[in-house]
């Protein structure tokens, strides 16, 4: 193909994106952009997660200040740990880590987003003798709980911004 119809392709399949609505994540409603500063209040209990979600506050260009009019209020966190299935010996096999998060996000008084409640799951097989690492995929696994988590928490604010600017 010659250089210049892979530069039509290009330019035909950006503006046929832009058409249909499709934007990047944050692209151009970011949070830094519409509230500038969030005041992040952690009540959960969950000091891993809130730090997550002040890096991820971070990471968009938003200041995280104590004198910020945008409260984050991080308001419950819980997690759970159960057997998703058995061994044929009766042992668990499998088991599912469960996670939920309270939140809500104000401006001073005015509640932008209601108390909200979002869920994370994730699965991990099972084997005794490698309990050791096991343990480290359980970790890893919270982690990545926490982060999507977060991503979900920042994209429910863009959300917030967008409408308050319909």
């Amino acid at each position: 193909m010659s250089l210049r119809l892979c530069a039509s392709l290009l330019l035909i399949t950006a503006l046929l994106l832009q058409g249909c609505g499709f934007q990047l994540r944050g692209s151009t409603n970011s949070i830094a952009k519409s509230y500038g500063s969030v005041h992040l209040i952690n009540k959960s209990g969950d000091e891993a997660l809130s730090k997550i979600v002040e890096q991820a506050l971070l990471d968009t260009g938003t200041k995280v200040t104590p004198s910020s009019a945008n409260i984050l209020e991080l308001l419950d966190s819980d997690e759970d740990k159960r057997t998703a299935s058995y061994s044929s010996r009766g042992k668990s096999a499998e088991y599912e880590l469960l996670k939920e998060i309270r939140f809500l996000f104000r401006k001073r008084d005015d509640v932008l987003i209601p108390e909200t409640t979002f869920h994370a799951r994730r699965s991990y097989l099972y084997r005794e003798t490698a309990a050791v690492g096991k343990a480290e995929e359980e970790n890893i696994l919270k982690r990545e709980m926490d982060q999507d988590l977060a991503q979900r928490i920042l994209l429910a604010i863009r959300r917030s911004s967008q409408e308050d600017t319909q």
